[in-house]
């Protein structure tokens, strides 16, 4: 038989308490530095998206340029890389397209195969060229036709991110020079 000394015995001395959630307070200060990192995230991820976009734009368009010069050179014709719809300041803005010149009078020849590619429109918040040059043309030999160099930017049209300056070179050749941001020509002016 047991007493009820025994039984005292076994039976804990202490309940423990019940298990406390979180108060408001705590959820509202783990909210608040929550949404600021957010934020502070999201400002960078901005600049890392334009400055993807400017880099792609820039790309396509050197690999434009190199599909026009070796076209002209494959092909023994003139090809031009020619703006479909320029407007001031924004040369390239509403599309490019590279297409054949075979009676060399520096328009893209009325034949329907005459387009060797096209590119669409690009979003008015990236600048290729400044709108003085709305075509560039390669000979037969693949060297450049225009007197003088070549120079087109592709910026950002607030310069608040880096961009780059394209200088078409006589012998056909593009180079490509990193400009830092608010720099000309890349300083959203």
């Amino acid at each position: 038989m047991r007493t009820i000394a025994k039984v005292l015995e076994a039976t804990p001395k202490r309940v423990p308490r019940m298990i406390r959630g979180f108060t408001l307070v705590e959820l509202l200060a783990t909210l608040s530095v929550l949404v600021i990192l957010t934020s502070l995230a999201a400002a960078s991820m901005t600049a890392t998206v334009n400055n993807n976009r400017i880099y792609a734009t820039q790309t396509e368009f050197v690999a434009s340029l190199a599909l026009a010069r070796s076209e002209a050179a494959r092909r023994g014709v003139t090809v031009l890389l020619t703006a479909t719809a320029p407007t001031t300041g924004n040369a390239f803005a509403g599309g490019w397209k590279v297409c054949i010149d075979a009676d060399g009078d520096g328009a893209c020849d009325a034949d329907a195969t005459a387009t060797l590619r096209s590119h669409e429109s690009i979003q008015s918040s990236i600048l290729v060229g400044d709108g003085t040059t709305t075509t560039i043309g390669f000979t037969s030999m693949g060297f450049l036709n225009q007197a003088g160099a070549v120079d087109v930017k592709v910026c950002a049209s607030d310069g608040s991110v880096a961009g780059y300056d394209i200088s078409v070179q006589p012998n056909g050749l593009a180079d490509v020079a990193d400009v830092a941001a608010h720099v000309a020509p890349c300083n959203g002016s």
